[in-house]
């Protein structure tokens, strides 16, 4: 087992490293940077838009650039803005914890939600229930974001003025874009779940169960103990839709973290920012993902034995 968990974790540092690789150089292939963003943009002098790329070391050849932020990296130092010269560290940290608490209410809102549907689409197929169940997961898939946070903050700030639509100060300020959040995070989850109801409940072991004369409710119980392992890998997928999730929604209802930041990032092409951003969603996704892997394989050995 310890060298599985090895295995999953060494996989998800070169996720990460790979990551950071292609947004460093991604980013320098595109045209423009901070300085451009900033000083050139105010009709500072060409020499002094030169020496301040200069003392950024933007000028430095891009293997150098490479290497010396790598280093930063492997020492815990993500660099510092190019814009502010705050450290990046210090600017992700200010803002990861309303972007966690976001992201950690939808995921508990998805969950919830998505088994739900779920055993509702998986155990009553051809009935009523079972129909509405499928219907919403297809709407939660199929909605955009950022349409479903429209209508919330209209149904419920503008018409009803039960909850608020912007801001992010207090916990009922967190209600709305949690629960637009979790809705879509939902969709997968449930369609996963009835899926793996469907495909457990035709299998030989449940006809044999229901020949013995066992009841219903000892069949289903069945059923769930095999279906629902799937669901641990769909849940940690889903944390990449969260993580991602969080830049629209954040700006729809006007919240503090990462998102925003990485938005205002792009659009002042603050390399270092955007770098520290990237690198930290896909170590944290990565390391999540490693993590469901190994509750996995706890769960059933012949994940270990065939990996």
């Amino acid at each position: 087992m310890g060298k599985f968990i090895l295995q999953r974790v060494g996989a998800a540092l070169a996720v990460a490293w790979i990551a950071l690789s292609a947004a460093f150089v991604v980013l320098r292939a595109l045209p423009g940077d901070a300085v451009d963003a900033t000083l050139a943009r105010t009709g500072t002098s060409p020499a002094e838009v030169a020496a301040r790329r200069q003392a950024l070391g933007l000028a430095d050849p891009l293997w150098r650039q490479y290497a010396a932020y790598l280093g930063g990296v492997v020492r815990g130092d993500l660099g510092e803005s190019l814009v502010t010269g705050q450290p990046v560290a210090q600017m992700i940290g200010q803002n990861f914890g309303p972007t966690a608490a976001l992201a950690g209410s939808a995921l508990l809102v998805g969950v919830a939600l998505g088994m739900a549907l779920g055993l509702a689409a998986g155990l009553a197929p051809r009935r009523a229930p079972g129909w509405l169940a499928e219907g919403v997961a297809a709407l939660a898939l199929s909605m955009p974001v950022y349409w479903t946070a429209t209508l919330a903050i209209y149904l419920f700030t503008v018409v009803l003025a039960v909850l608020p639509g912007v801001g992010g100060g207090s916990p009922r300020q967190l209600i709305l874009p949690a629960a637009v959040l979790g809705f879509h995070t939902a969709g997968s989850i449930a369609q996963v779940t009835a899926r793996s109801i469907r495909r457990t409940a035709a299998q030989d072991f449940v006809r044999t169960a229901r020949a013995k004369g066992l009841g219903e409710a000892d069949v289903t119980d069945h059923i769930l103990r095999v279906s629902l392992l799937p669901v641990i890998a769909v849940v940690a997928l889903q944390l990449g839709f969260l993580l991602g999730g969080t830049v629209v929604t954040e700006s729809i209802f006007v919240r503090q973290g990462v998102g925003r930041l990485l938005l205002a990032a792009i659009d002042n092409r603050d390399f270092p920012v955007i770098q520290g951003i990237v690198t930290l969603t896909a170590l944290t996704y990565s390391l999540i993902h490693a993590l469901a892997d190994v509750l996995y394989a706890l769960a059933d050995p012949r994940v270990r034995v065939e990996g």
